[in-house]
Formats: C-alpha cells, sequence, structure tokens
C-alpha cells in the first residue's frame, strides 16, 4: 500500500550531504511506489512557536504568516515524515527546531502523521555525539504517538558532496524502498 511521504528538508545548503541522502530516500521511496513530497526548510522564513495558544482557540491555526502556512497543509497530508539534515552545534539546525515549535499547533487539530524517520549527517567521527539528538526526535515521535520507523546516520562528512560513494547513500535509498 502506497504512502504520502514528507520529507523535510533542514539544510540551509540545498545540494550539501543530507539534500544528497535525501534525494536517495526520495528515489526508494518513489520505486516502492510512494507519493512523495520535499520540503525545505533550511532557507524558509519560519519563527519560532510565541505558546499563545492561539491554535486552541482556532482549530489549529497558527496565529504566525509566514512559510510555515505553506506546510500545514502537507503535514495533514503525510503518512509518513522524514526528516533530513546535517548536525549544527551538535543538535538539530535552528530552521528545523523552528519547523518543529510551529508543529505544536498539531496537537490542537492533530496532523495524524503515524510514522517518523531521520537522515542525519555531520561532521564528527563519533556516531555517538549525536544520540542526544536523535533521542529527542524519538522521544517526542513517542509523545505524539508516532512510530519511529528508522534512522540513516553519517558522520565524518562536511564539505558539500563529501558524502559521495558513503554507504549511508544506500542506505538511504533502502529506507525509502521500506516505506509502503
Amino acid at each position: 500500500m502506497s504512502k504520502n511521504v514528507l520529507i523535510v528538508h533542514a539544510s540551509p545548503r540545498l545540494k550539501g550531504n543530507s539534500s544528497m541522502l535525501a534525494a536517495e530516500f526520495e528515489r526508494g521511496a518513489r520505486e516502492a511506489e510512494n507519493d512523495v513530497k520535499t520540503i525545505q526548510v533550511g532557507r524558509a522564513n519560519i519563527a519560532g512557536c510565541i505558546a499563545c495558544e492561539y491554535c486552541f482557540a482556532h482549530e489549529g491555526v497558527c496565529c504566525q504568516q509566514d512559510d510555515m502556512q505553506d506546510f500545514y497543509p502537507l503535514l495533514h497530508w503525510a503518512d509518513v515524515l522524514i526528516f533530513a539534515t546535517p548536525m549544527y552545534y551538535y543538535n538539530f539546525p535552528a530552521q528545523l527546531r523552528a519547523f518543529q515549535d510551529r508543529m505544536f499547533c498539531g496537537v490542537a487539530k492533530p496532523f495524524g502523521i503515524p510514522q517518523v524517520g531521520l537522515l542525519f549527517c555531520f561532521e564528527d567521527d563519533d556516531v555517538e555525539r549525536c544520540r542526544p539528538a536523535v533521542d529527542a526526535l524519538k522521544v517526542c515521535a513517542d509523545y505524539c504517538k508516532q512510530e519511529f520507523i528508522g534512522e540513516v546516520i553519517v558522520p565524518s562528512v562536511y564539505e558539500a558532496g563529501a558524502i559521495e560513494g558513503n554507504p549511508g547513500l544506500q542506505q538511504a535509498y533502502e529506507f525509502g524502498r521500506f516505506i509502503g
């Protein structure tokens, strides 16, 4: 059964390593006959949540008018949410954090995304350094009653294109083929 897969690409560097991971995942997910859409949040104009709870009084509608308004319909469309991101300062980039914060309005009107996964790359060669960020995403998925379906973690890549030939690209492709 095909699924609606939303890839949230969080790097401001559009042709970097996380972009290549996302592209391979997307190729695999499309081959598995899923409907796939990718959004670029790394350069989007998204403010953080201001905790006003306007969304609770307005059926999940956020009062802030920025690029997030374009993404909310896709969050309601998606069956699977895949975050494709580099690691900045041993965490997710601020652009992704703002996106995730603004998903708070999904508490008022649930998005209904049953599955979430992660494509994650970074410069450090110690894969354990990313665990706190990965664990935080898993805790959030659990809180939102989402199944965490997997991760592809690629350490030791920094310069754009450094991931070329890395086994992580094949893993991302296979992860995409797994969806469906």
